[in-house]
């Protein structure tokens, strides 16, 4: 034996020993299955052999096939139990078996029975041959063509499976992930879902690290999976929010799950890194449900969320959530009705002076009028918040201000946002509106909340910098509460401070109230700042503001709201 033979025998040895291509025989000849066995006997493809497997009857055939998915090639007679008994295998290979794989080559000695044209056109076959063409060198060549197609067919199903178990598990820790879930979900059976939220998670990755928080959620999905029942799915759907989907019927049964896991998580001692941690789990559970379930669940989360931690919470339509979430769809539309009719409506309140008791300004108000009724924003600003319309309802009022003082020299102020002031479009569309209605930019006051995301954000404090620079005015609106501290009054360059109504609608009768909004007063006559009192609601109440020395008021005892000036 020569170099060459010795060193590629030892590589034949191993590729013949894998397994064989499983080639089927289905004829009830005996002799055609001799004669197949005789003429491939030595054959093989990609140093693989053939394994031949024998069948006479379609029958036969399909039980056997039940057991081996994996036969590569079916030599198939036509003619067997039955005229069309070869036919009827196909299709009970193809759609009930559902075996699109295997490579079916009809061998007939009957063409009459099954036309060549017709079994091609109306079956699922690879090859169509008389047994008397069927000539050694062209069996050889037939099954040599028909394994190359079963290979790259079985090579391109297993990439598919490849690319499908990626897209359906989770790659931290293995489990089922959302799309794995929501396959899982689309059945007809009442199904119940859990949802868990690990507690102050992100407070672990951040002190310790993100390789502590991903061996935490290794460990956190291997618990779920051993301690949870034989009827239980588990899933990881994101960060730390993980799922537990359940075909338990009795609802006893499903709340004593949930219990059971929560108090099995909560008594776990997690060691990691040499350090012990103990964490608790936050829950949202659909019970016995079909359709939206994902969706029930994480409105059930969080409702849990916003009580406490540690908490279970099973969904049901009646939850606080599931009816803001019905008045954030109605508000939402009717905002937009609104901004497209032109039902958003500036209305003015008066602000005085204290010293001479004239209306000095006024302040711009959103209402919105829908079906004859006016609705303050405290029915529809949040939901604006989440819609993004802010800015929208902002121009409105803005232009409609600018138009109603345009035939008058009086000062008014409008309220801006957060979202306002980081519109890149915001400056020039103020700019061009008050110079189309002829106003100057002393005139006209923007009232600001005190708001982190407005004192932090780099374009919000350059668009504040370049009103002031044009000439506006700057107010801050409802000082007092929210992040309110001294220093800030100090950062910003304000031209009034408005004090909070909180503490002017009780100054008559409430010490504390008086304390705070004398401390106000000091600060910003210290640093030359005029105040408004807000809420200002009775003669008792304004006569102590104008006592104190504010500068101006405003309030409902001095004027409301309206569309039109006084």
């Amino acid at each position: 034996m020569g170099t060459d033979e010795l060193l590629f025998a030892p590589e034949e040895e191993d590729q013949l020993s894998e397994a064989p291509w499983k080639v089927m025989i289905v004829d009830d000849d005996k002799e055609v299955h001799s004669f197949t066995r005789l003429a491939l006997h030595d054959f093989t493809f990609e140093r693989k052999p053939i394994h031949f497997i024998s069948a006479y009857s379609a029958a036969e055939a399909t039980e056997i096939l039940k057991e081996h998915d994996d036969v590569a090639i079916i030599l198939l007679d036509v003619v067997m139990e039955s005229e069309t008994a070869g036919l009827d295998l196909v299709e009970t290979i193809r759609y009930h078996l559902d075996n699109t794989t295997v490579r079916i080559i009809i061998r007939t000695g009957q063409p009459g029975i099954a036309p060549e044209r017709y079994v091609i056109d109306h079956y699922d076959i690879n090859d169509y041959k008389e047994k008397t063409e069927l000539t050694t060198d062209r069996l050889y060549t037939t099954i040599r063509s028909a394994l190359s197609q079963y290979k790259q067919i079985v090579e391109l199903l297993n990439k598919k499976n490849e690319i499908y178990a990626t897209l359906i598990t989770d790659t931290l820790t293995g489990l089922g992930n959302r799309v794995k879930l929501n396959y899982d979900l689309d059945t007809e059976m009442p199904m119940s879902l859990v949802l868990l939220n690990i507690d102050a998670f992100s407070m672990i990755n951040d002190v310790y690290g993100f390789e502590v928080g991903d061996q935490m959620l290794l460990q956190f999905g291997k618990i779920l999976r051993e301690s949870s029942c034989p009827a239980c799915t588990i899933y990881r759907l994101e960060a730390d929010i993980f799922a537990i989907l359940t075909s338990q019927k009795e609802l006893q049964d499903i709340q004593k799950e949930v219990l059971r896991v929560q108090n099995t998580i909560t008594k776990h001692l997690f060691l990691i890194n040499g350090i012990e941690h103990r964490i608790n789990v936050t829950m949202g559970v659909v019970e016995h449900e079909i359709g939206n379930m994902i969706q029930k669940a994480e409105i059930a989360l969080r409702e849990a969320r916003k009580m406490s931690r540690n908490r279970v919470q099973v969904y049901s339509d009646n939850l606080a959530v599931i009816k803001q979430i019905k008045e954030n769809t109605k508000w939402t539309k009717w905002l937009k009705d609104a901004l497209d009719n032109n039902k958003l409506i500036a209305y003015y309140q008066p602000i005085v002076d204290c010293g001479s008791g004239e209306i000095v300004k006024y302040e711009a108000l959103v209402r919105l009028e829908h079906d004859g009724i006016i609705y303050s924003p405290f029915h529809f600003l949040s939901t604006a918040r989440y819609a993004g319309l802010l800015y929208q309802i902002t121009q409105r009022v803005f232009e409609q201000a600018c138009a109603r003082f345009s035939t008058n020299s009086l000062d008014f102020s409008v309220n801006i946002t957060d979202q306002d002031l980081i519109e890149h479009g915001f400056i020039e569309f103020i700019e061009q509106t008050r110079k189309h209605y002829g106003i100057e930019s002393g005139r006209i006051y923007f009232e600001i909340l005190e708001d982190s995301s407005i004192l932090t954000n780099p374009i919000a404090e350059k668009h504040l910098n370049d009103l002031i620079a044009l000439g506006y005015r700057l107010c801050l609106d409802d000082f007092g509460v929210q992040c309110s501290n001294f220093a800030q009054l100090g950062n910003l360059d304000l031209d009034i401070v408005k004090i909070d109504g909180i503490y002017i609608k009780d100054i008559d009768v409430n010490k504390k109230s008086r304390i705070v909004t004398e401390s106000i007063l000091f600060f910003t006559h210290k640093i030359g700042v005029k105040t408004v009192a807000e809420f200002v609601h009775s003669a008792q109440v304004y006569d102590i503001v104008k006592t104190m020395g504010i500068d101006y008021a405003q309030g409902y005892f001095l004027g409301e709201p309206k569309p039109d000036l006084i």
